[in-house]
């Protein structure tokens, strides 16, 4: 990962909405190495200082404004949160030097006043959030416990969250989500009631018809909630035993 790239990534879909730039911009992926060189390439022949980020002095540059679509519609917002998940998915994001540490594990907990060996999936969520705003530290709702997270997240976002138990679920959950489980069907309902219990969370970033997928920490190819790093996973709806023990759903881009 380049400074570039990373900037690249979080500024995609809040600065400008890449559809909207000029060729080859458009058509290149602003998570990679290529989109930054071609940016660096035009910063170049502009005079502009070459560092491969796409901010406000090489957008007018182009002459680019303001993108299209209004910050208030939550399209940004949400394009801007699967993005900076995407990002932290594709770098493979490991524990490093023991359980639950490392340095960019420690930096997802620092987000959320957490000491490197706590649980740390609630605070990928946090972090997640708080760069894709561009924001000094995550929203209030946010916290380092999973299910807290639900407490205060789904009260916060009002009617915009879903149940197990709702109805039409793959129209009902929809990206930029965060998605909560217990340990079991027992800790989600018991969640449920406004209880305190062991958790693990992550944000959905696409649903289809056979499930959400989501990116999350603190997780493993298993599925874990212990696990060792950042992984994106496909949970699906016909998973009886997912869904039992899934306490819900909640719309974290506009909260």
């Amino acid at each position: 990962m380049t400074a570039a790239v990373d900037y690249n990534t979080t500024r995609a879909a809040t600065l400008w909405v890449q559809s909207q730039l000029p060729p080859p911009f458009c058509t290149l992926d602003p998570r990679t190495q290529a989109f930054a060189d071609a940016v660096a390439t035009f910063q170049s022949a502009r005079g502009l200082t070459a560092d491969g980020k796409l901010g406000p002095t090489t957008l007018a540059a182009m002459g680019y404004g303001q993108p299209a679509a209004a910050a208030t519609t939550g399209v940004l917002t949400v394009d801007a949160l699967v993005a900076t998940c995407e990002h932290e998915a594709a770098q493979k994001v490991r524990e490093v030097g023991g359980m639950n540490k490392g340095p960019r594990v420690e930096e997802y907990q620092r987000a959320v006043g957490l000491r490197p060996g706590d649980p740390w999936c609630a605070a990928f969520v946090a972090w997640c959030i708080m760069k894709s705003r561009q924001l000094d530290k995550p929203p209030t709702w946010c916290s380092g416990s999973a299910i807290t997270t639900w407490h205060k997240g789904s009260r916060k976002a009002g009617d915009a969250f879903a149940v197990p138990t709702d109805a039409d679920l793959p129209s009902k959950v929809k990206p930029g989500w965060v998605w909560v489980r217990a340990k079991d069907a027992k800790g989600a309902a018991d969640a449920s009631k406004g209880l305190w219990v062991q958790g693990h969370c992550g944000i959905v970033v696409a649903v289809d018809a056979i499930g959400w997928h989501t990116i999350e920490g603190n997780t493993n190819a298993a599925g874990s909630r212990d696990g060792d790093g950042v992984y994106r996973k496909l949970h699906k709806w016909s998973d009886a035993v997912q869904t039992g023990r899934t306490v819900g759903w909640f719309d974290a881009t506009h909260i």
